[in-house]
């Protein structure tokens, strides 16, 4: 019984909780203008709220609003029409510049002040890993192709449980998804480089559908927080909620 206390006291003195938050707060602005796209903002956060060891337990919250022109007057702007919301729980081994990550997500579509809300909703299981960008020193002259070696992150997901308690206006049976960093430049407190995102759905008729988004940024980034300005173009988008196929936006956001 005394070894069996020690060994709870020593498990409990290796948790901690220390509710630390990373995320990003950004908008687009979309080159052709029309009653679905006109701004595109978002809001993101995830707080690291238990560790222990090389584990961690995290809380996620992301939120995207939709706004476009006026059905009745096409010179008003910022007609908001449509959200998004993502709440996730997730659990994470880390290590030096990688984690693994088993996580859940509940993500939800709405449009927003209209008789028919035309709710869609998914719940996904997801396993995936995170690759770090390495914590270097800045160059103090301009550097093409830096040493920073590319980051990103990769997942699949099972749509589950089903049923319409759990999904409702898709069809989804699992998914990939990824998205890759690379650097091309850097000064200083700069750096630049492109993105590519892509998520490929896979329907229970046995169809496919897929997205791709590709970003050309450029960040600042004195300290701790940084600020990232981006193009962003989706060439490719079939999946059947809200596509983006062929719009381009040019935009900012604020990391932290």
């Amino acid at each position: 019984m005394i070894t069996g206390a020690l060994l709870a006291a020593s498990l409990l003195s290796a948790v901690e909780f220390p509710m630390t938050s990373t995320g990003r707060l950004g908008v687009y602005k979309f080159f052709e203008s029309d009653i679905d796209h006109y701004v595109w903002s978002e809001i993101a956060a995830r707080i690291t709220a238990v560790e222990a060891g090389s584990f961690e337990g995290r809380l996620g919250l992301e939120m995207d609003t939709y706004m476009g022109e006026s059905w009745n007057n096409p010179d008003m702007k910022f007609n908001i029409y449509g959200g998004r919301w993502n709440i996730s729980f997730e659990f994470a081994w880390v290590m030096r510049n990688w984690e693994a990550r088993l996580y859940t997500d509940h993500e939800c579509f709405h449009n927003i002040d209209m008789e028919d809300t035309l709710s869609e909703y998914m719940n996904n299981i997801k396993l995936g890993a995170v690759l770090y960008p390495e914590d270097l020193p800045r160059p103090h002259r301009l550097e093409l192709l830096p040493v920073d070696r590319p980051s990103g992150w990769v997942s699949a997901g099972l749509y589950r449980p089903r049923g319409e308690g759990f999904q409702k206006g898709h069809d989804f049976d699992w998914s990939v998804q990824a998205e890759a960093s690379m650097p091309l430049a850097a000064w200083r407190n700069w750096s630049g480089g492109l993105r590519y995102r892509p998520e490929f759905f896979f329907h229970e008729d046995g169809d496919t559908s897929s997205r791709h988004r590709v970003e050309a940024w450029a960040r600042y980034a004195p300290g701790a927080t940084a600020v990232e300005f981006y193009l962003v173009n989706h060439p490719r988008d079939t999946q059947p909620i809200r596509s983006l196929e062929g719009e381009t936006a040019i935009g900012l956001r604020f990391l932290w």
